[in-house]
């Protein structure tokens, strides 16, 4: 629904308040369009400071979390643009979020905003691997799971989500 272009300057805006686009969605829900940015202060391919300890991960978590006002600041940026790259007939609502700490990952992007995270991967072949998201490259991620080193091609991932420790 949004042009390449308008998907850049929605980049643009929100790297001016120090966050990141996660993911554009345009969808229906209850007969209601509705035009769906998540949003992240963790960039794509940025490992974790630590991975040592809890506390240290939880900090991490912490630092990166996306506030109210950080949806509220980007939304209010994003109005009047959307106002002239979206369709004038199309009336939808805008919705600027966080992506969710234990969020579904679909794109190769969204795993690449996941570098360092605890994944829970069902495989096409139904069986399940945890690990640490330790590398990504082109269609392929290594994981650092109990039983060593996992590499899986995104082909045959069934459904990946991050994993969130709450202590």
């Amino acid at each position: 629904m949004l042009s390449p272009q308008a998907t850049h300057k929605i980049e643009q805006l929100a790297a001016s308040l120090s966050l990141y686009i996660y993911d554009i969605e345009f969808l229906k829900e209850n007969e209601r369009n509705i035009l769906r940015i998540s949003i992240t202060r963790k960039a794509p391919m940025q490992r974790p400071v630590s991975q040592d300890s809890s506390a240290h991960a939880q900090k991490d978590t912490e630092d990166n979390a996306v506030s109210l006002q950080d949806c509220q600041n980007l939304s209010e940026l994003l109005s009047p643009l959307l106002d002239v790259e979206m369709d004038e007939h199309l009336s939808y609502a805008l919705e600027v979020s966080s992506p969710g700490l234990e969020r579904i990952l679909k794109k190769p992007q969204h795993y690449a905003f996941s570098l360092g995270e605890m994944l829970n991967i069902k495989l096409m072949d139904k069986s399940v691997v945890e690990g640490i998201l330790h590398h990504m490259q082109d269609e392929q991620i290594t994981l650092l799971s109990d039983s060593g080193e996992v590499k899986i091609a995104l082909g045959d991932i069934k459904k990946a989500k991050v994993v969130f420790d709450f202590l």
